[in-house]
């Protein structure tokens, strides 16, 4: 096992927080029309059951990560990365605008590693919220 627990930096909140937001929104709108859809043929509400799928689903991914950070070669396929949120370019203003500001640490500019804690932290939070929304529905 990898000592990955010392790598959390301050500079990899921006990215976990973007992609936090991002997967639970996109989760949340795909789980919700799930419901709306198959509670009408159903004849029952199955938000509870549909909201547990998502905590199991995002279970699996945070450990799929998790497999990734500790160093295990695993399939092509489960060594991607996928980040939902893409920055649009701009190329509007001068140097000087930016001078006083800070760079910010973008998802793309972090390590592996890195990537793969905020992709946990990301996941794990997902699951835990989708499985407290499903055992209070």
């Amino acid at each position: 096992m990898k000592k990955w627990r010392g790598k959390i930096q301050p500079y990899m909140l921006r990215p976990f927080i973007y992609m936090t937001f991002t997967r639970f929104l996109l989760a949340l709108c795909l789980l919700l029309l799930i419901n709306f859809f198959y509670s009408k043929t159903a004849g029952r509400p199955i938000l509870s059951t549909v909201m547990l799928l998502g905590g199991v689903a995002f279970a699996l991914l945070s450990w799929i990560a998790y497999l990734r950070l500790d160093g295990i070669k695993l399939p092509k396929i489960m060594m991607t990365r996928v980040n939902p949120r893409k920055k649009p370019r701009r190329m509007v203003g001068d140097i000087i605008d930016y001078v006083d500001e800070q760079p910010q640490v973008t998802f793309e500019e972090l390590d592996d590693a890195e990537k793969d804690l905020c992709i946990l932290g990301a996941d794990l939070f997902c699951c835990v919220v989708f499985v407290v929304v499903s055992l209070l529905a």
